[in-house]
């Protein structure tokens, strides 16, 4: 056996080198080849590059033990209502039997001062075990102690990530012990995050890490935050104990969902529990995402292959011109003795080669394309997000593998027709097989077809996914975006307390005002499809408490110019005014869908209604604003409700800004004017709010899909071109002397035109029928991804036709223009 190994090993090498030699003596089919493929490879490449970035482990021990706990409550039609409360978490920990550790965060955006400057500071709010539980280690200092800082009022320790670290410290581990502020309060620097580490929420780079008593947000600082069943602002994260399965896991932590809903009817009635692999719960273990996310990967998968299947068929086609002009050699080779099966292998081998040289050019052309697609992504905000596609050993693996079997792929057929060989008529001079010949054509005629089948129905796909991006942008969103300017701040970052916050935000808007082509100004908690949101349980007044827990409805606190500014027509009732003060009638704003789920077919003005978590009188309405778009642009009509700001005030506000001046001019005008009253406040995502919709999850996705789409089909265009051209052109070719006997028999230029021009369209006519048939195929599965556009939509299926059939007859003409210049007495001396 160790003989016959070291047989086959030296044979496989003797095929390596003899392969690399004749590939050697063919540079431009080398070339041609390895091109292609890199097109193919490349495309696969930085698709997986993208998947492996969302789904690869966290950088911790034993990844795979990591599950993300996702609370389901009943009516929840958002799903956002899946975090739990401290007091939860703590029984989670006593009685899931199933888990080696709980642990919990919330993400939070503080203010940082260390010397004279206060900068944002995105965080995790996390529990004392939270870096024991993921079994990290501190590149400097510690971390936080099991149950530390989990009370209110805690100490601010900080733990700096690694990249903020570096960022602002330089990488400096005498940072340990550095007095700092937190939101204006007293804080130190205890630790840093190793490297790599970036938190527990996908696609953010977490500038830090806090206790979770440790700011002064009131929740915190008044205990809600650690005794209130109601108070859902955790996200629960577990790791499980050796051999514990997840089903098994599922069945403990349900187990303690149930025996809750008993013991706190009033909180966790009809509550249960979900448990994912982390990486299936990213960015955020919503529902709606846990199914939209493979439907996702699978389109993109599907796309890039067919890219790559194409690329094949090309490569496919080359060789199999390749191997016809090789039959001598393989006839040679088999009267020497060579057996089929060598004859195969060499082949392969060099196939092969083909396929590695693409790879190698294809990993480059990935990282290029992922690149650029990173870049591409307007994310809408200055949160520090970090998507990471870097290429590690999976993407390598991937590309080998890609690789070996495309390889593998393209050369078989070609192998094997070209070792089928008739030694005696091939080794004599005019021994041709004319049906062998045919079928050959034949063969290569049906690549070229499927070619332009698979472009066509990359192009359709593309074309739907850029009508849905159009579409999504021509969308009525319920406000008017244009000439629109906001920034996000938050007193409370430099320690203010709420009579100087108010005092801050009315200065504000009083020298907003005052400045030149402003129309109005006016705050808010959030903005529409911003990542800030927030929702409150609500009932209308009478309606029995048996009825929760229910679903909670997003809500707004606002100025009273809101919705002027933002122009959201008030239909019905009035909006806020100056009247409406903190010691007056409460009073809300609610949406058209709001008034018609609690009171249909009744009038809303004057109904009141109950915010279970906001202690006090009933709220009044007082007006019906239009439906808007507040989470996301394809979703369904929402209910939605607005708190004025007099009554609930919130530290957290995005200044809106109206105004007929360039809105580049204005940001540096409210820069100033922010800067004047207080210099040390940071100031986050000043820019226009049509910049916020084109990132965020407003248009984003669409753009995404839109770009990829697009790259793929334009790859599969060329592909599809180059495969056309190049049948075209050796058919042509191969009919020199057939062309040469007809022009010296009469025929005329158009004639000879006319004769290969109806050969291309031929195949072209087939492709595209065969495209249209499996494109209306495809896009029935599209129907969660391509919205606002029918699947069948005809502008998109003609423009798609129109492009393809003309950029494939285009290939053809050029042949045929080739032919019509040909001498009769040249033609005639081509050896067929």
């Amino acid at each position: 056996m160790p003989g016959r190994l070291a047989r086959a090993i030296e044979h496989t090498w003797q095929d390596v080198g003899y392969a690399v030699r004749q590939l050697r003596r063919a540079p431009g089919f080398v070339a041609a080849a390895s091109l292609t493929l890199a097109l193919g490879i490349g495309a696969n490449t930085a698709v997986f590059s993208v998947f492996n970035g969302f789904l690869r482990p966290l950088p911790v021990p034993d990844a795979g033990s990591i599950v993300v706990l996702a609370a389901v409550l009943p009516g929840d039609e958002t799903g956002l209502r899946y975090r739990f409360s401290y007091a939860a978490v703590q029984d989670y920990r006593q009685g899931a039997t199933a888990f080696a550790d709980i642990f919990a965060f919330d993400l939070r955006i503080n203010g940082l001062g260390v010397g004279n400057t206060t900068t944002q500071f995105v965080t995790q709010a996390v529990t004392g075990n939270f870096f024991s539980g993921l079994r990290l280690t501190p590149v400097a200092g510690r971390f936080f102690e099991p149950g530390e800082g989990e009370h209110a009022n805690a100490e601010a320790l900080i733990v700096l990530g690694h990249s903020y670290w570096m960022r602002r410290f330089g990488g400096d581990p005498a940072v340990v012990g550095l007095p700092v502020r937190l939101d204006g309060m007293a804080g130190r620097v205890i630790g840093v995050a190793p490297e790599g580490f970036r938190g527990l929420f996908e696609g953010a780079d977490m500038d830090g890490y806090i206790p979770l008593g440790a700011s002064r947000y009131p929740s915190n600082r008044s205990g809600t935050f650690f005794t209130d069943r109601s108070f859902r602002q955790l996200t629960m994260v577990a790791r499980l104990k050796p051999n514990v399965t997840l089903e098994a896991a599922r069945a403990s932590a349900s187990a303690v969902a149930a025996d809750l809903a008993d013991r706190y009817p009033a909180t966790e009635r009809g509550t249960t529990v979900r448990v994912l692999p982390e990486h299936l719960a990213r960015p955020v273990p919503l529902p709606s995402l846990t199914q939209l996310m493979p439907l996702i990967r699978w389109l993109l998968s599907a796309l890039a292959s067919l890219v790559l299947l194409i690329a094949c068929l090309n490569v496919a086609n080359l060789l199999l011109v390749r191997a016809t002009v090789r039959e001598r050699e393989m006839a040679v080779r088999s009267a020497l003795g060579a057996g089929r099966r060598r004859l195969v292998r060499l082949l392969l081998v060099e196939s092969v080669l083909l396929a590695l040289v693409g790879a190698a050019l294809g990993l480059g052309l990935g990282k290029a394309i992922s690149v650029a697609f990173l870049n591409s992504i307007h994310i809408g905000t200055d949160v520090p997000l970090r998507l990471d596609f870097d290429f590690d050993w999976r993407v390598f693996g991937f590309a080998f593998a890609v690789a070996i079997g495309t390889g593998l792929a393209i050369g078989v057929w070609p192998a094997l027709r070209a070792s089928r060989v008739a030694v005696g008529g091939l080794l004599h001079d005019g021994g041709r097989s004319g049906s062998a010949g045919a079928g050959r054509q034949r063969v290569r005629s049906l690549l070229v077809i499927s070619q332009i089948a698979g472009s066509l129905t990359l192009l359709v796909v593309a074309g739907l996914l850029v009508r849905s991006l159009q579409q999504a942008q021509r969308i009525d969103l319920g406000f008017d975006p244009d000439q629109v300017l906001t920034v996000r701040l938050d007193p409370l970052q430099i320690g203010y307390d709420e009579s100087r916050a108010w005092t801050f935000y009315d200065d504000l808007h009083r020298r907003l005002r005052a400045l030149p082509g402003v129309e109005s100004v006016s705050s808010s908690f959030n903005i529409p499809l911003s990542y800030i949101f927030g929702a409150y349980v609500v009932r209308a007044e009478g309606e029995p408490a048996v009825n929760e827990p229910r679903s909670a409805i997003g809500d707004n606190s606002v100025t009273p110019d809101y919705f002027r500014t933002l122009r959201i027509p008030i239909v019905r009732g009035r909006s806020f005014t100056d009247a409406d003060l903190g010691d007056s009638t409460r009073v809300v704003i609610v949406n058209d869908t709001f008034a018609a789920r609690f009171w249909p077919n009744q009038d809303p003005i004057g109904k009141r209604i109950e915010v279970p978590d906001i202690p006090g009188p009933l709220w009044q309405v007082i007006g019906v604003a239009r439906d808007s778009k507040y989470l996301a642009v394809f979703e369904s009509p929402l209910p939605h409700f607005y708190f004025t700001q007099a009554q609930h005030m919130s530290f957290l506000r995005t200044v809106i800004v109206r105004s007929s001046l360039p809105l580049e001019e204005l940001s540096g005008r409210v820069q100033r004017e922010i800067q004047a009253l207080d210099p040390d406040l940071p100031v986050a995502d000043l820019r226009p709010f049509r910049d916020v919709l084109g990132g965020n999850i407003g248009f984003v996705l669409f753009r995404i899909g839109a770009m990829q789409g697009s790259a793929m089909s334009v790859l599969g265009l060329i592909l599809a071109v180059i495969g056309v051209y190049g049948v075209v052109s050796y058919r042509t070719a191969q009919r020199s002397r057939e062309i040469g006997i007809r022009m010296a028999l009469g025929a005329v230029p158009a004639d000879i035109r006319r004769l290969v021009l109806s050969q291309g369209a031929g195949l072209v006519l087939a492709g595209v029928a065969a495209g249209l048939v499996a494109a209306l195929a495809l896009t029935r599965l599209l129907a969660r991804v391509v919205l606002f556009v029918s699947l069948a939509d005809p502008l998109t299926f003609a423009a798609v036709t129109i492009l393809l059939g003309g950029s494939a007859l285009v290939a053809c003409w050029l042949p045929a223009r080739r032919a019509m210049r040909v001498a009769p007495v040249d033609a005639l001396r081509h050896d067929s």
